[in-house]
C-alpha cells in the first residue's frame, strides 16, 4: 500500500516488520505497566525511588533503550521469518491469502513462539518468575504450578519445532528449486574443479583442518609437568550433615560420596565468619578478619585494595595458572584482588542492581536471555540470585581447564557455585527431586521472603509451618543434589582428559546454613549458636592423599596451609593456619565472628542480645569513586566491629561473646554432651574464665583491635 506521494506506508498490512514490532511493543508495555517497580535492598520508599530515578536517570534511559532494541530485533526477526515462510508455502501450494490475514498470522505466530519460550523458561527456572507470575494472582499461580508439575522442557521444545519446521522448510524451498534446476551445471563445475590438482590439495587441507577441530574435542591429554593440578569445588552455604556420605537420610551427594570414600575428610572445621566475603578472604589468606581487614559483606575500597598474600599468589610463584570461576555468589572476587590470573564471575554494584530491577520485570524477554548470547548482552543476568544454573559454571570450569592444558601449566581453579545459596533456586528438574509436588504455598520454588501487613499496617515476615520447614529443607537438598551432579560432571571431564589421577579435588564452602533447627532460624551470619551455619565440609581427594577421617576441631584458615602441605610448599609467614594433615589428633582452637545484621526485625534472640544499629539501607552508602560499589558508611564501620558476636571452640567447649548496650553477655556450651547447644553452662562451669581468656588472648597482639572493659574496640 502506498500513499499519494508513492511512498510505502509504515502502517500497512504489507509491512513485514510491523506484526513483530507490535507484538514485542505490547509485551514491553505489559512489563512497564504491570511489573515495574524500584527498590534498594527491599526498601521501596518514595525517597529511595526518587534517589534512583534522579541519580541514575541516564543509566535507566539507556538501559530501557537497549531493552527496547532487543525487543524490536526479536519481533522483527520472528515477523520476517513467519511472513516469508507463509508466502513461500502459499506460492508452493499455488494459493493466495489476503494481506490482512498474512499480517495477523505474522503477529500470532511470533507471539506463540515467545509464549512457548516463556513456558519452557518457567519450567527450567521457575524462581525467575516468582514475583511476576507466581505471586501475581491465583490464575498466574496455578498456571505456573501446572507447567512445573506436569510438563518437561523437551515437550515444549517439540511443540516449538513442530511450529517452526514447516516455515523453515518453506524458506529453503527456493534454494532447493534453484539447485534442482542447475544441478547439471553444478555437477559439471565440480568435475572441472576436481580435475585440477590445486583444488584437490585445497580440499585435502580443509579436510585435515576439519578433522583436527573435530578430534580436539575428544582428545586426551597427559600432564607435561610433575605438579598436581588443584581444583576447589565449592558452593555457598553447604551443610556437610546433609551429605549422604556422612549419613544423611536422602541420597543427595553420590559423586561427593565417592570422594569421601577415597580421600581425607575433616568433619569439624569451623568457618571464621558465616558470610561469604570475609569467609573466602580468611580461607585464601589463612588469616582472621582482624588481620586481613575484611569483616563483612560491604567493605570499603580502602580495605579491599590492600595487597594480600594468598594461596593463588603463592601458587603463581610455583608455576601454576590460577583462576576463579563462579556465578552470582562469586561476585566478591571481581571486587578484590586475591591474586588470581583470571576471574570469571559477575560483579555487583549499584548499577548492576538497578539493571536487575528493570530486567527482572520483563517476563517475556528473559526466556531469550538465559543463555550465552543473553549473558553477553545482559551480563547482570548471572548476578540474579534466582538464576543459578550450575551448567554455565561447569562450562566455564571446562574452559579454564582447557586453557591451562594449552599453556602446559598446572592449574589451580577455585570454583564457587551459588545453587545452594538462599533462596535455594534449584533449576529443572532438581526442585522436584525431594519436594512434595502437591504443595502450592509461597515457598513452592524457593525460600523467598514473604512479608504481610496486619490490620494496623505493620509489616511482619510470614513464618513457615513445620510442614513448610520440611519442604524448605527438601528444596535445599534438591539444590545440593544439583551441586553434586556438577561435581560429578567435572570429575568425568577430568577423567576424559586423562587428568583425574593427577588432580587434587577439594570440596569446601564459605559457611553452612541454619534451616530452622531449634531457635536458630533460617540463613547464616546472624548468630553463632549451633553448628549448622558454622561447620563447613572439608574433603581432599587426589594423588597421595590417604583415606582418613579427622574429627578434631579445626578452622577454615587451615585449608590453605593444607593445600600447600600437600604440594610440599612452605607456607608464608603471614599465614596463621596449620595444615589439617598435621597434628590431626590435636585439638585446635577455632574462632568465629558475625558480620553485619542486615535488618532489625524479628523476635530472634540475637536481636535482643546485640548492640543495635540501623538496617542495611541505613548503614550503607554508594562509593561513586569506585564503580558505584555498595559499602558501609565509614561512620558505622567501627560500631559494626564493636557489635560483632564472637566465639571460640576449644576442648569440647564453645564460648559465645555477645556485646550489648548494657554490657557483655556470655554463653558456654559443652558441645560433646550438648551438641545442639541448648544448655548454657557459663555461670556454673569452672572453665568459663579460662575460655574467656582464650578468646581475649587471640587479640592481645593485634594492633587493630584492643580490649577495653571487655569490649573489642577497633584502633584508629
Amino acid at each position: 500500500m502506498v500513499n499519494k506521494n508513492g511512498k510505502k506506508k509504515i502502517l500497512s498490512y504489507e509491512n513485514i516488520y510491523l506484526p513483530g514490532l507490535l507484538v514485542s511493543g505490547a509485551l514491553f508495555l505489559y512489563a512497564i505497566v504491570f511489573n515495574m517497580s524500584f527498590s534498594y535492598m527491599g526498601n521501596t520508599s518514595t525517597d529511595v525511588v526518587h534517589f534512583i530515578l534522579y541519580r541514575y536517570k541516564f543509566l535507566i534511559v539507556l538501559y530501557f533503550v537497549k531493552i527496547i532494541v532487543v525487543y524490536a530485533c526479536l519481533g522483527i526477526i520472528l515477523s520476517i521469518f513467519f511472513n516469508h515462510g507463509i508466502r513461500q508455502i502459499l506460492t508452493f501450494l499455488n494459493k493466495t491469502m489476503h494481506s490482512k490475514r498474512t499480517f495477523y498470522s505474522s503477529a500470532i505466530l511470533p507471539f506463540t513462539i515467545i509464549f512457548l519460550q516463556l513456558c519452557k523458561s518457567i519450567v527450567l527456572y521457575p524462581q525467575l518468575y516468582q514475583e511476576t507470575i507466581f505471586n501475581k494472582n491465583i490464575v498466574y499461580n496455578y498456571f505456573q504450578i501446572a507447567l512445573t508439575n506436569n510438563i518437561a522442557p523437551v515437550v515444549i521444545e517439540i511443540i516449538q519445532i513442530c511450529i517452526l519446521a514447516p516455515f523453515s522448510v518453506a524458506l529453503l524451498l527456493p534454494v532447493f528449486t534453484y539447485l534442482t534446476k542447475r544441478k547439471n551445471d553444478i555437477i559439471d563445475i565440480l568435475i572441472i574443479l576436481f580435475n585440477r590438482w590445486k583444488f584437490v590439495a585445497t580440499a585435502l587441507f580443509i579436510a585435515v583442518i576439519v578433522l583436527i577441530v573435530t578430534v580436539t574435542g575428544t582428545i586426551s591429554y597427559k600432564n607435561t609437568h610433575e605438579k598436581p593440578n588443584i581444583i576447589i569445588l565449592a558452593s555457598d552455604a553447604l551443610r556437610p550433615d546433609h551429605f549422604s556420605g556422612f549419613g544423611y537420610h536422602r541420597k543427595t551427594t553420590p559423586n561427593i560420596d565417592t570422594l569421601i570414600a577415597q580421600g581425607t575428610t575433616c568433619t569439624n572445621v569451623y568457618t571464621v565468619v558465616p558470610r561469604t566475603f570475609p569467609a573466602w578472604v580468611s580461607i585464601l589468606t589463612s588469616q582472621l578478619p582482624a588481620k586481613h581487614g575484611i569483616g563483612h559483606m560491604f567493605p570499603t575500597a580502602g580495605s579491599r585494595n590492600r595487597k594480600f598474600v594468598t594461596l593463588a599468589s603463592v601458587l603463581k610463584e610455583y608455576g601454576y595458572r590460577t583462576s576463579v570461576v563462579g556465578d552470582f555468589a562469586a561476585d566478591i572476587f571481581p571486587r578484590i584482588n586475591l591474586g588470581f590470573d583470571t576471574v570469571k564471575a559477575p560483579t555487583f554494584n549499584m548499577r548492576v542492581m538497578i539493571k536487575q530491577i528493570i530486567l527482572k520485570n520483563h517476563t517475556f524477554l528473559l526466556p531469550f536471555l538465559t543463555n550465552r548470547i543473553g549473558f553477553t548482552l545482559f551480563p547482570e543476568i548471572r548476578e540474579f540470585a534466582e538464576f543459578a544454573d550450575p551448567q554455565f559454571v561447569i562450562d566455564d570450569i571446562k574452559s579454564e581447564i582447557s586453557k591451562s592444558i594449552h599453556t602446559k601449566k598446572p592449574f589451580f581453579i577455585t570454583t564457587f557455585f551459588s545453587i545452594t545459596h538462599f533462596p535455594y533456586p534449584a533449576c529443572y528438574p532438581y526442585y522436584n527431586y525431594f519436594t512434595d509436588t502437591s504443595y502450592k504455598g509461597p515457598f513452592k520454588y524457593s525460600k523467598n521472603r514473604v512479608v504481610s501487613l496486619d490490620s494496623s499496617g505493620v509489616a511482619s515476615e510470614y513464618e513457615p509451618s513445620l510442614q513448610e520447614i520440611e519442604y524448605i529443607r527438601a528444596l535445599y537438598d534438591g539444590c545440593l543434589y544439583a551441586f553434586d551432579e556438577a561435581v560429578g560432571a567435572i570429575m568425568q571431564y577430568l577423567k576424559d582428559k586423562n587428568l583425574y589421577d593427577n588432580t587434587i579435588i577439594i570440596i569446601v564452602s564459605d559457611h553452612g546454613e541454619n534451616l530452622y533447627e531449634h531457635e536458630y532460624g533460617m540463613g547464616h551470619g546472624e548468630h553463632l549458636r549451633g553448628k549448622y551455619s558454622l561447620i563447613i565440609p572439608c574433603i581432599f581427594s587426589g594423588p597421595g592423599i590417604p583415606h582418613q577421617a579427622y574429627t578434631a576441631v579445626r578452622s577454615a584458615i587451615d585449608i590453605t596451609p593444607t593445600i600447600l602441605d600437600l604440594l610440599n610448599i612452605q607456607q608464608p609467614q603471614s599465614f596463621d593456619g596449620t595444615s589439617l594433615m598435621k597434628n590431626h589428633n590435636r585439638t585446635f582452637d577455632a574462632y568465629c565472628e558475625t558480620g553485619i545484621w542486615f535488618d532489625n526485625t524479628g523476635n530472634f534472640f540475637f536481636q535482643k542480645k546485640r548492640i543495635m544499629y540501623p538496617d542495611i539501607t541505613g548503614i550503607s552508602t554508594i562509593d561513586f569513586n569506585h564503580h558505584d560499589e555498595i559499602t558501609v558508611t565509614p561512620y558505622y564501620d567501627n560500631l559494626i566491629t564493636i557489635a560483632k558476636h564472637r566465639s571460640i571452640v576449644a576442648n569440647n567447649l564453645k564460648l559465645i561473646y555477645m556485646p550489648t548496650h548494657y554490657g557483655i553477655e556470655y554463653e558456654l556450651y559443652d558441645i560433646s554432651q550438648d551438641p545442639e547447644e541448648r544448655n548454657n553452662i557459663y555461670k556454673t562451669s569452672p572453665y568459663a574464665n579460662s575460655m574467656k581468656q582464650k578468646l581475649f588472648l587471640l587479640f592481645n597482639n593485634d594492633r587493630k583491635i584492643k580490649i577495653y572493659n571487655s569490649y573489642f574496640m577497633p584502633v584508629e
